[in-house]
This record gives structure tokens, C-alpha cells and sequence, in this order.
């Protein structure tokens, strides 16, 4: 098979894309009512004016068997209207929709998958009115003999262009292959891992904990840009430890890191959690402006990890207008001192700094930062530059 460098739907995705994704807390069981009533929370939250866009409905929405001609069917239980009144409520509100397809015979929900329907499949996702696709990789006995992933997403992007629709393409094969050295002329975000588990430390099962994952993604740093990201998996924010499956959950410190480091890693902001239920906290978390402006910075840089000293490790993100955003990690289960100097990152030291958490504003002072961390605290800090481009 001929591999066509070409790039699908490139105006979309110039920076990390922003929303929500039911899997984390409903699985496999998304319905008319739960979509509909997280796009308007959505709306009313102050979730779209923050920047979240997307409400995508993954695993579970359709029939366990396509229909007669071979087409898939939405689960007439879950959305006994179709799927297009779905979207179409989505984008009344202002949002755009995303939906799940299964890249292979089943999807993980014993679904049908789009192995062999991959153009069935795009045209019909096309019609209902989707604006975002994630396609889930999955082997199961009885693939066919010499079956390749890369080839596999080829064939479901090069399906997607024939639709005419332009769709952001969410690759998620965990990591397995390394997407990240392929999947830029293909899709717009690809899954560096496992999926994540709602726990800071502790990998579960099949899942790997937030720390885990900050230590795969941080070195895939260069393979990130617009229209491209390094997707370390939806955020696990808010959860709280409700579902068993997922895990046992994380401290209120714990999800502000876990959120700074999404950031930091210019990574997509899909949000996990029942935004339904949100705590003041869980808002206070995925509402900070300051922290998504660094995410969606022009630029497009995702940070990379400095270095690794005596537990703490250090972040930095270059930003337009010469700012820089620096984030300072505490993987002790203590409190630490974090010092770092910034001569080699400054060219002068004509910067004010902020903390982008506490919202303190001050004038850069010397070639040094501190800053006593809580345990797992992660502190970020924006040094603003008076030489502006």
C-alpha cells in the first residue's frame, strides 16, 4: 500500500483541542439525555467562553450489529433519535461534535468496528454532522494476516478526505507504535499511552498513572506543533475516585498539577469528569485562564522537561512575545524547596513574573526562582517580557 504524505483537514487543530469526552466517567453508556445536558453545562459553566469546544461521544453509542445494508446503527436505547439531532443541539449551542469509531473488528465495548467499512463509516459520521473523530486501535484473533496500524489510519484518513467534511482526526493506537514519528501527515493528535487512570502514583490494571505518562510524553516534545499534538490522554480533573475501574483518585494539589502538566505539555484539554457535578475546586482547576492561555499559546511549543534534581523536576514552555512559562514539580510525598536559575533561560532580566496559580505579580528581581512545594504540588509561573516582539 501507497502511503500519501498528505495532510488531512490542515486549517483545524492549531492548537490543542479543548472539550469534553464521556468515556472517563460514563464508559461505554453515553446517551441523548447526557450529551445534551453536557453541552448546555457546557455553555452555562463558562466552560466555551474558557475555551472548550468539543462534546465527544466515544465508546458505546451504537447498535451491537450494523444493519441490514451493512451501515452502523445508533443503539436505539441510548439515542432513540439518531445522531444527527445530537449534533445538531450541539452546534445550536455553539460547540462541535465529536464521535468514536473502532479502528478493527470490535470496538473495546463489543461494537461493531470499522475494519473493511472504513468509508461506510466516514460518510456516515460525516452526514450525522461530526466535527472530530477518534478512532480506537484494537487487535483481536482473526485480524487479517499482515495488518498494519499506520496502514489502518491511512486508510480511515484518506476515507475521511473523500467525505469532503473536515474533522479533526483523533489517532488513539496507546502508543504502541510510536505515532508520534508518523502520525503528523495523517491526524491532528495522537495518543502517546496507555489510557490514564485516576491516580497520581499508581498504574491500574492496563492503565498508567498521571506520573507515568509525564515520563513517556515529556521527550516527544519536537514531534508537536500546529495542527499536531502528543495526546497523553483525556483529563482524569474532577473524577474524584467515583469509578472503581479507573481508580482510586487524586488530591485537590494533585489535580492542579496533573492540569498544569497538560498545559505545560501543550497537550489536549479533553475533560473527563461529570461537568454536571463539578465542584467549586474541579471549576477553579479547568477554568483558570492564565493556565489555558499557556495550552493554547500561538506558538505551538510544547514544554520540555529541564531537569531532574533531588525530586523535583522543572518545566519550561517557550511562549509567544518572548515570554516563557516555567513549571516546578514536587514528586516527593513532602513538602520541597525548589530553586532554579534562569541565566541560561533569559536574555536579560527584564521580566515581570507571575504565578499563574496564586495570581502574585512581580517584578523579576534576581537570576533565581524558589518556591517551597506542597507534596505533588505543581507551582507554574509566566515571566512576561518587557521587550516585546
Amino acid at each position: 500500500m501507497t502511503l500519501k504524505p498528505k495532510r488531512y483537514a490542515e486549517g483545524l487543530a492549531k492548537t490543542p483541542p479543548m472539550g469534553w469526552n464521556s468515556f472517563n466517567t460514563f464508559g461505554c453508556e453515553p446517551t441523548e439525555e447526557l450529551i445534551k445536558q453536557s453541552a448546555d453545562v457546557m455553555v452555562k459553566s463558562g466552560l466555551l467562553e474558557a475555551g472548550y469546544r468539543y462534546i465527544n461521544i466515544d465508546d458505546g453509542w451504537m447498535a451491537d450489529e450494523r444493519d441490514s445494508a451493512g451501515n452502523l446503527v445508533p443503539d436505539p436505547q441510548k439515542f432513540p433519535n439518531g445522531m444527527k439531532p445530537v449534533t445538531d443541539y450541539i452546534h445550536e449551542k455553539g460547540l462541535l461534535a465529536g464521535t468514536y469509531l473502532g479502528c478493527g473488528q470490535k470496538t473495546y465495548g463489543e461494537k461493531p468496528g470499522s475494519l473493511g467499512y472504513e468509508e461506510r463509516d466516514a460518510q456516515l459520521i460525516a452526514d450525522q454532522g461530526f466535527d472530530l473523530l477518534k478512532y480506537d486501535y484494537r487487535e483481536l484473533p482473526g485480524d487479517p494476516i499482515g495488518r498494519g496500524v499506520k496502514e489502518d489510519y491511512v486508510t480511515m484518513r484518506n476515507a475521511l478526505m473523500k467525505t469532503g467534511r473536515d474533522m479533526v482526526f483523533s489517532i488513539c493506537e496507546h502508543g504502541k507504535s510510536h505515532p508520534e514519528t508518523w502520525a503528523q501527515e495523517i491526524g491532528h493528535m495522537w495518543r502517546t499511552t496507555p489510557d490514564i487512570k485516576d491516580s497520581f502514583d499508581e498504574d491500574i490494571n492496563w492503565g498508567w498513572s498521571i506520573n507515568h505518562i509525564i515520563d513517556e510524553t515529556h521527550a516527544l516534545h519536537h514531534y508537536a506543533g500546529p495542527g499536531g499534538w502528543n495526546d497523553p490522554d483525556m483529563l482524569v480533573v474532577g473524577i474524584n475516585g467515583l469509578n472503581d475501574w479507573l481508580g482510586p483518585g487524586c488530591t485537590y494539589n494533585e489535580y492542579k498539577s496533573h492540569f498544569s502538566l497538560w498545559c505545560l505539555l501543550a497537550a489536549p484539554l479533553l475533560i473527563g469528569c461529570d461537568i454536571r457535578k463539578m465542584s467549586e475546586e474541579t471549576k477553579t482547576i479547568l477554568l483558570n485562564k492564565e493556565m489555558i492561555a499557556i495550552n493554547q499559546d500561538p506558538l505551538g511549543i510544547q514544554g520540555h522537561l529541564l531537569k531532574k534534581e533531588h525530586g523535583i523536576d522543572y518545566w519550561v514552555k517557550p511562549l509567544a512575545n518572548n515570554d516563557i512559562a516555567i513549571g516546578l514539580l514536587n514528586r516527593f510525598n513532602e513538602p520541597k524547596e525548589a530553586v532554579l536559575s534562569l541565566s541560561d533561560l533569559l536574555e536579560d532580566g527584564n521580566y515581570l513574573m507571575k504565578d499563574v496559580w496564586t495570581n502574585e505579580r512581580k517584578e523579576l528581581q534576581s537570576e533565581w526562582i524558589s518556591k517551597t512545594l506542597k507534596s505533588h504540588e505543581c507551582a507554574v509561573f509566566r515571566l512576561m517580557s518587557k521587550n516585546k516582539e
